[in-house]
């Protein structure tokens, strides 16, 4: 008898198989059907025993690659958040956030990133497919404006050649979603606009948290808000939280926040950049937001973050 792949000693009295064993090309095929198959056998001599665990050995190392791959595009697909974000760079754009997924960022980083979007609540859905949706606060039903997202993900068109990264570009400091996401650093979650400015230097009025005149502050305030109203996609702001002190150290969006809040927006996605966590206390900090201390002061404490 030969079993393909495995070689079996000819002359080995002590080898005995049983009556009705039957190994097909079929159960071949399959190593899991192999597997099976084997398990029937009476192995009696040790040389021989070993010589089928090598085999078998060799083929579950060869599955685990693509176990693993297979895992990871199922997350792919049943990420909502992830699903909606490419349904619109298909529509508007004709690229794809899980194609940049699969070909460019270390299996690694893409799993990071992709955690950070099943991590985000449901509402951040909400906001993606109204915008997939094009509904819009200009509906005498909606009795107050809708924050309008930019999606955080990158994509690509059939090669890295054509690359877009719609989210991120505001010019100030910001959260690089690819950077601190595939890094595990970064939380994608919402809270009320007045909710952002209180965590922002103290809750200080946003002509002290300028460095602008307040003239150019209303201006600013102004045109975010006709683009809130226009429901034209938005940055979402960013706060960065020390977990040692559990205190903000940094924020970038305040004149957003301001023109949602002054139009009666309920809801903002907010991105909170942050260091692995070392211990229970720093994780503690991370999950409960009851312990996040407010921004203290003007200049920000960045030595957790080697940024100084």
């Amino acid at each position: 008898m030969i079993v393909t792949g495995i070689v079996l000693p000819r002359t080995n009295p002590l080898l005995v198989f049983p009556k009705d064993l039957r190994i097909s090309t079929k159960s071949i095929s399959s190593h899991f059907d192999l597997t099976k198959s084997l398990s029937g056998f009476n192995w009696k001599t040790n040389k021989t025993s070993q010589v089928v665990k090598c085999y078998m050995n060799k083929i579950t190392k060869g599955t685990k690659t693509t176990d693993k791959h297979d895992d990871f595009i199922n997350r792919l697909n049943n990420c909502k958040l992830l699903g909606v974000m490419d349904k619109i760079y298909k529509k508007e754009y004709g690229m794809s956030a899980k194609k940049y997924l699969l070909r460019i960022p270390s299996r690694k980083e893409a799993e990071r990133m992709v955690r950070t979007l099943e991590y985000a609540p449901a509402s951040i859905t909400d906001m993606f497919q109204r915008r997939l949706d094009c509904k819009c606060s200009k509906k005498k039903t909606r009795h107050h404006p809708v924050w309008t997202p930019n999606i955080p993900v990158p994509a690509i068109k059939k090669n890295p050649e054509f690359f877009i990264e719609e989210g991120s570009r505001t010019g100030g400091f910001h959260a690089n979603f690819p950077k601190d996401a595939g890094a595990g650093r970064l939380l994608y979650i919402t809270m009320k606009p007045s909710e952002f400015l209180n965590y922002a230097f103290a809750g200080e009025l946003v002509e002290k948290r300028s460095e602008d005149e307040v003239g150019t502050t209303e201006l600013i305030v102004k045109h975010k808000q006709k683009r809130i109203l226009k429901c034209k996609p938005q940055d979402a702001p960013f706060l960065k939280l020390d977990l040692i002190k559990c205190q903000f150290v940094y924020h970038d969006g305040r004149h957003r926040a301001v023109a949602a809040d002054e139009l009666g927006v309920k809801e903002i996605p907010v991105f909170i950049e942050h260091d692995v966590p070392i211990n229970e206390e720093q994780t503690r900090c991370l999950k409960d937001r009851k312990l996040w201390k407010k921004e203290s002061a003007r200049s920000p404490d960045l030595r957790h973050f080697g940024e100084v």
